[in-house]
């Protein structure tokens, strides 16, 4: 009976950072927000950065890597996709407009 009671003593002394912490326990919530409202993304993730702990540096950092993504390298994907599409709608214009060789 002693050895039990120590070991549900021990189990709920081991708590971790994340379960005692809102922040890190809705890391999912904030990684949403950078995801859907990337410039609420970097206000969140530039306060997280700010603070004392690791974890929620770590949270942070996310949050921003996240927002930039989402706001500069996917408009630049998006960009990169219509000009192929505009080179090849612009080459099959010129084909069209080139009459055949052999009648």
């Amino acid at each position: 009976m002693i050895a039990r009671r120590s070991l549900k003593t021990d189990a709920a002394v081991e708590t971790t950072e994340s379960s005692r912490n809102p922040i890190t326990s809705f890391r999912w919530g904030w990684y949403g927000l950078a995801l859907f409202v990337p410039f609420a993304g970097i206000l969140t993730g530039l306060f997280l950065y700010d603070q004392d702990s690791q974890a929620i540096r770590k949270v942070g950092r996310n949050c921003l890597f996240i927002s930039f993504l989402v706001w500069v390298v996917f408009p630049f994907l998006i960009m990169l996709v219509m000009t192929a599409f505009l080179v090849l709608a612009v080459a099959n214009w010129f084909a069209d407009i080139i009459p055949a060789g052999g009648d």
